[in-house]
This record gives C-alpha cells, structure tokens and sequence, in this order.
C-alpha cells in the first residue's frame, strides 16, 4: 500500500450526473483465513449505485469458516443485509431499485440458490436466511468474473494495474495535487 501511495497519493472520488439507475449492485468477496491469529477470513463489500460508489468495505468475518465455499457464502450473506438495507432506504424514499448481489463464487452461489445446508453440513444455520429471501426473490445473485470483482481490492494483494482498474470501477481517480490540499489537510 505504501509503494502504491508514494507513486499516486492523490485520489478523488467522482460523480457524475446519471439517470437514476434500476438496481444496487453489491460486490462481495472473501479471502480464505486470511488473519494468522484467529484463521478468521475476511469479507470485502462495495455497493454500487450505477455508476456511483455508495459504500465499501472490508471487515473480518465473525464466524470462522472452515473452506473457502462457507466463506465465500458468509461474505455473500454480509453483501445481502447491507444491500438489503439501502435498498429499504430507497423503498422509504418511494423508489424500487432492484438489489444484485455479485460474487465470483460460483460454490457459494449454488449454496445461496438451494434450501438447507446440503454437503456443506458446518454452517452456522443463522446464515440460512438469504436462502430464504432469494428463494423469495427479494434479490439476486450474480457471478462475475474475478477480473470484474470490485470487492477484490478488499481481500487480495494486488498489482496497481488491477487497483487502478477496480478504483476506476468504482468512482475513484487519480488527480493533481492543487493549493487546497495542503489547506485542507491544515484543517
């Protein structure tokens, strides 16, 4: 991160005037384990709304999975309740986007799409509810390519090339530094 910083240290977020779109996009993803203390995996999030970023994030997980499916799942699971709460905001506001959840995972997917637990027989059954809600039709579930996964820059170790593809995906450009920056970080 340090490297990466020191070569472009300036970012913004733009946004730019859209028509409102159809639907939320949340872009999940996990890594396997990944803390050395607790084997926690961790879960990467971005909500988009059409071309604009609305949030992200990327926290561990609390339940402790034990192979790269449960976790993928997990991490579907905390994309489907934050999508699923903008998307009531947006309800309350009188809109109906549409909520897709996407994920490369196509085994978390299958998991997500069926009722009960299948071979996957450790799965903490307080996670069983998106089956419910996606069996309900209250969203969908989407594959996307690793390539095309905003929530990667969440979870991986990566390239600048693919930082700069996934921060562009998401809103983010490099700019230069301006008089104002130093007056703002004075601040």
């Amino acid at each position: 991160v340090g490297r990466y910083l020191k070569g472009t240290p300036y970012k913004a977020v733009r946004y730019y005037q859209q028509p409102l779109p159809k639907k939320i996009a949340v872009y999940v993803d996990s890594d396997y384990a990944s803390c050395r203390l607790t084997r926690k995996s961790t879960t990467g999030m971005v909500q988009m709304l059409g071309s604009h970023c609305i949030k992200s994030a990327s926290n561990l997980q609390t339940t402790i999975g034990l192979n790269v499916s449960e976790c993928e799942y997990y991490a579907m699971c905390h994309g489907a309740a934050h999508g699923l709460g903008i998307q009531s905001y947006f309800k309350d506001l009188g809109l109906c986007p549409d909520l897709e959840i996407l994920s490369d995972s196509t085994s978390a997917k299958s998991l997500a799409s069926r009722k009960g637990l299948g071979k996957q027989r450790h799965v903490q059954t307080r996670y069983l509810w998106m089956q419910d809600q996606l069996a309900d039709k209250r969203f969908k579930v989407v594959k996307v390519h690793t390539h095309h996964n905003l929530a990667d820059l969440m979870t991986k170790v990566a390239g600048a090339a693919m930082i700069e593809r996934h921060l562009k995906g998401m809103g983010v450009y490099p700019v230069t530094k301006h008089k104002l920056h130093k007056a703002a970080l004075q601040t």
